[in-house]
């Protein structure tokens, strides 16, 4: 029961709920022509998003706001709208907005599509039906007119027309299932026009049953599935967060990278780490991979820590995050919705080293936003002096905040800013 409650912890979902259903949602109503969707530079400010937890932190509400700058000052929810506890919103570069459902099944089973003006109003474009408890997970667009989702509880990807918001067809994934687990696909990337998508084997109490990076290539025009990718080499497994948007991305060479979760330090067999895809390779390089469990980190009392919990690449190999490390905190592991254990760092993905971030509090696990805003990274914190946003500037280390006083845990960032 432990275990199983950690995990909960640290991927901020339930998945007791969501795993195994295989309904397909009712049919969707007539959708009304939608507003045209205005170009990502109509607006140019940036959203963020809170929770407001229980006080096991287990439950609550989430809140998503947009602002026109990444202005000083003390933010309420009362500009806010609802979303799903558990997830995290969608931010595209289209200026498409996405807001899921609770992760653990509760409210309605819906993906809202949201756009904002210049005045950081936000505008409803439509709703998209999803099967009850399929645990939405991801969405990538590939156009204006296609877009994927993964719904873990499913093992589905459902593609999906933004523009109307109304389903095209299902990928099921099952079939690459192992006996008694659910093959989970997760976080996703587009790459050369085919996807890219993570897959959590899920076994007995949703922990890994093989420490193997599983990655699923589909043709992003057919919807046909081009390779299963089954790598035991690297030692890791559950690729990707399932929620977290930013553990797979594409870098400035056109190499991917994928954040493994592994058993999220519970279980010392299934480190997680990070591994690569190479341009115009379609496999895991067998020439790299970081251990994070076996690397000390400069700056942290510990030394060592597990798991990366989110992660935002910036540029020149530089990938930024919040490092989990439970010795921190030594009652971790018996509060693990509240405890403090998550520490700010810069991870260098040449030198293959990582450093933490001076001038942070250690962090709650549902205060790990991190984003950029023009030339800064931004951090969202929740210790025990302060709650809100910081500002990090690479080039000097220099950290400045709260710049943002919030109400609630900050754990989504994301800008528009050029």
């Amino acid at each position: 029961m432990k275990i199983r409650t950690l995990f909960f912890s640290f991927i901020m979902m339930t998945l007791a709920a969501g795993c195994g259903s295989k309904d397909d949602p009712t049919p969707n109503p007539p959708t009304p022509t939608p507003t045209p969707t205005p170009k990502a530079e109509t607006f140019k400010g940036v959203l963020f998003a809170a929770s407001v937890t229980n006080a096991e932190g287990n439950s609550g509400t989430v809140h998503l706001q947009a602002v026109p700058d990444f202005t000083p000052g003390n933010y309420d929810n009362k500009n806010s709208i609802p979303m799903g506890f558990g997830v995290m919103p969608i931010a595209t570069n289209r200026g498409n907005i996405y807001t899921l459902p609770d992760y653990m099944g509760g409210g309605k089973s819906e993906i809202v599509r949201y756009t904002l003006n210049d005045k950081a109003e936000w505008q409803k474009q439509g709703a998209l039906a999803v099967p009850a408890k399929s645990s939405p997970a991801n969405i990538v667009e590939l156009n204006d007119e296609k877009a994927f989702l993964t719904l873990q509880g499913t093992g589905k990807i459902m593609v999906f027309n933004p523009k109307t918001m109304t389903k095209i067809e299902d990928i099921d994934l099952n079939a690459l299932s192992y006996e008694n687990t659910n093959v989970s696909p997760a976080a996703m990337v587009i790459r050369d026009e085919k996807l890219y998508v993570g897959l959590n084997q899920m076994g007995a109490r949703y922990m890994p049953v093989k420490n193997t990076v599983e990655v699923a290539i589909i043709d992003a025009k057919t919807n046909k599935l081009l390779k299963h990718i089954v790598d035991e080499k690297p030692g890791f497994c559950f690729a990707t967060r399932p929620i977290d948007p930013r553990s797979i991305f594409v870098d400035e060479h056109n190499d991917i990278y994928i954040n493994c979760i592994g058993a999220f330090g519970f279980l010392p067999d299934f480190p997680g780490g990070i591994v690569r895809i190479k341009s115009g390779q379609d496999e895991i390089d067998p020439t790299y991979k970081m251990d994070i469990s076996k690397i000390k980190v400069e700056g942290l009392s510990c030394e060592y820590g597990e798991f990366l919990s989110t992660v935002c690449y910036d540029k020149n190999g530089l990938l930024y995050g919040y490092l989990n490390a439970y010795k921190l905190d030594p009652t971790g592991m018996e509060h693990a919705y509240t405890c403090l254990t998550n520490v700010a760092v810069c991870i260098d993905l040449k030198a293959k080293t990582i450093k933490a971030i001076k001038g942070l509090d250690v962090s709650n696990p549902h205060g790990v936003a991190v984003g950029k805003h023009k030339n800064l990274i931004v951090f969202g914190n929740a210790g025990k002096k302060t709650t809100g946003f910081f500002s990090y500037e690479p080039t000097t280390g220099k950290v400045e905040g709260p710049v943002m006083n919030i109400t609630g845990n900050p754990f989504f960032f994301y800008s528009y800013a050029e």
